[in-house]
């Protein structure tokens, strides 16, 4: 089922939160476990089965965990913690990883293997991951694990994030699936920024992701570096508001609900560093690597040699996470060389250049990172960098990126603005007045908003939230 589709926000969602208003706390996890189920089966009962068995085996090792821990028995803990890890890492890697890994090998043999793999279940990264973090929290004494089965399948399974996260750490909704309450407050608030999420996704990175795919279907032989930073910026930015428009969608979903979920954008944008950047961009996917990855391997504690090396296995899981192609390999050791320039190489340079100079140069170098990321292959990501840089092609601008630039500059120009943190600053600041007029003019906005989201639903013009598929 998709979070943007017309049965789930007419009807799926009005049920069930009129359902969940009804029904008595004690029994709420139940029926968000139930709801939960049934949305992920609605597109994949096969994948209810490998979720399930997920759920079983980190319920049982989390419980295990938990009482070695409190016995102090360290030693088999590490076992049981190290299995549980690995038995979660194997699950990805053979649905995700097992062919590109083969084909990889084969091509360096000179040889070809024939192997089939069942499609990936739903969101697997996003849930195996909610998985060893809980294994991790539980195992340090961060958070006590879930002694209800229901309670910890509702934390690995919970409908607004498992298709397109965000990660949510075992110890910051743990105790919200324990305790927590359903306002008119939270669900006005939910409403609002799931209307805002629903309208950046489908609108703006709907309608960017229309003239991205018309520059992607230029000849790549005659593209102008005009046209080709066109379609590295409209990419750009529709990645940004279809995921960061999820992120909302589900953080608003979960507020509904009573859950309190961490922003996972913040402007990114805006950032005046690559190290800046990825503070801002996919927060809960940089907080996971960090937490249960750099720090757990040393952290920047150690020596200068260790953490490259630390850096350096954060940045290529890092890539691999976000699909099985070496263009996304390439694309994390990109950003790896970057930070590490940074963090060594330019670090006092960078600090006398005026912020604006680097806010504009960090967005460049994102744009040409993007650009590895959406090719299908490194010779197309090689030929199309070129392209940007006036070598090849039909030289720095012709008619095809002048046709672009009066079809889509008012939009991109829109959709700059709006991902600074000006047009959210205006909004709160309208609405910390309270009074009629703001009241009538909010109701009329979050109405266009549902209303031109529903036209696009309509058309079905857009397509399935890219990250779906990590």
């Amino acid at each position: 089922m998709s979070l943007t589709g017309v049965f789930f926000v007419f009807l799926f969602l009005p049920a069930v939160i009129i359902l969940y208003r009804l029904t008595p706390d004690r029994f709420r996890n139940l029926l968000l476990l139930a709801l939960s189920v049934f949305f992920i089966a609605w597109g994949s009962p096969a994948d209810i089965l490998l979720i399930a068995l997920s759920i079983v085996f980190n319920y049982f090792t989390a419980l295990e965990l938990d009482e070695l821990r409190r016995s102090q028995n360290d030693a088999f803990k590490k076992v049981v913690l190290t299995t549980g890890v690995a038995a979660n890492v194997a699950l990805l890697i053979f649905y995700k990883y097992f062919l590109f890994f083969m084909n990889s090998i084969g091509g360096v043999l000179g040889t070809e293997f024939h192997f089939t793999v069942p499609p990936a279940p739903i969101g697997i990264s996003f849930f195996t991951f909610s998985a060893i973090s809980c294994l991790c929290d539980v195992s340090k004494g961060d958070e006590p694990a879930l002694r209800n089965p229901l309670d910890f399948a509702l934390y690995i399974s919970f409908f607004a994030k498992i298709t397109s996260g965000p990660i949510v750490k075992f110890r910051e909704m743990a105790g919200q699936i324990r305790q927590r309450s359903m306002t008119a407050e939270s669900v006005e608030a939910g409403l609002k920024l799931f209307l805002i999420g629903l309208s950046k996704k489908l609108i703006i990175a709907g309608s960017l992701g229309k003239l991205f795919n018309a520059v992607r279907a230029e000849q790549l032989v005659s593209m102008s570096a005009l046209t080709a930073w066109l379609g590295a910026l409209f990419y750009s930015l529709m990645l940004y508001y279809d995921f960061s428009g999820y992120s909302d969608m589900a953080i608003g979903l979960g507020r509904i609900f009573g859950f309190d979920f961490a922003k996972n954008f913040d402007h990114p944008y805006t950032s005046v560093s690559m190290t800046d950047f990825w503070r801002r961009w996919h927060i809960s996917l940089g907080a996971w690597f960090r937490d249960y990855v750099y720090i757990p391997l040393g952290g920047s504690r150690v020596s200068k040699g260790r953490i490259i090396f630390n850096l350096s296995a954060v940045w290529v899981l890092t890539g691999l996470w976000h699909g099985a192609n070496w263009t996304f390999v390439v694309w994390g050791l990109y950003h790896l060389a970057l930070l590490l320039l940074e963090k060594f190489a330019f670090k006092n340079l960078l600090k006398k250049i005026p912020a604006l100079c680097r806010g504009v140069m960090t967005f460049l170098l994102a744009v040409i990172g993007w650009t590895i990321f959406f090719s299908d292959n490194i010779a197309y990501a090689g030929r199309y960098l070129l392209r940007m840089i006036g070598i090849g092609g039909s030289g720095l601008a012709d008619r095809t990126g002048l046709f672009y630039l009066s079809g889509g500059g008012i939009l991109l120009a829109a959709a700059l603005f709006g991902a600074t943190p000006l047009l959210a600053k205006l909004g709160n600041k309208i609405g910390e007045k309270d009074n009629t007029l703001v009241q009538i003019c909010t109701t009329v906005f979050f109405a266009l908003l549902l209303l031109g989201s529903t036209a696009f639903m309509i058309s079905d013009t857009v397509s399935s939230f890219l990250y779906a598929q990590f």
